[in-house]
């Protein structure tokens, strides 16, 4: 009987001058694959606060040189140091929803301004 191991590896796309992949696994928006852990970099392009069924939700499109991805913090209207303009490295594994790829209550890395 043989046990089944989900593996939490990052995905990781070979580091090209156009791209952003770095050591640290950094994988561009549209290599993205919905439903695999994942860690990305992008800068902060919109920002709304949504309410859903009485709780906040915080919704910031995150955008590189090849996309734009959703990411989705429940049970915030805002989080310190996230602006627009501002870099972030978010990791976690990202859903379709509709035609979009989206991160719900991702880990991030606030970075220095470009």
């Amino acid at each position: 009987m043989g046990l089944l191991r989900r593996s939490s590896s990052i995905v990781t796309v070979t580091a090209t001058p156009e791209r952003e992949a770095t050591d640290s696994g950094v994988v561009p928006i549209d290599s993205v694959v919905p439903r695999l852990p994942v860690r990305i970099v992008g800068e902060v392009t919109r920002m709304r606060a949504r309410p859903t069924t009485g709780q906040p939700s915080l919704v910031v499109s995150v955008t590189d040189a090849t996309g734009t991805v959703a990411v989705v913090w429940s049970g915030r209207r805002a989080i310190g140091g996230i602006s627009l303009g501002r870099r972030l490295m978010i990791e976690g594994v990202p859903l379709m929803r509709g035609d979009r790829l989206e991160f719900t209550n991702p880990r991030y890395t606030l970075l220095p301004r470009a």
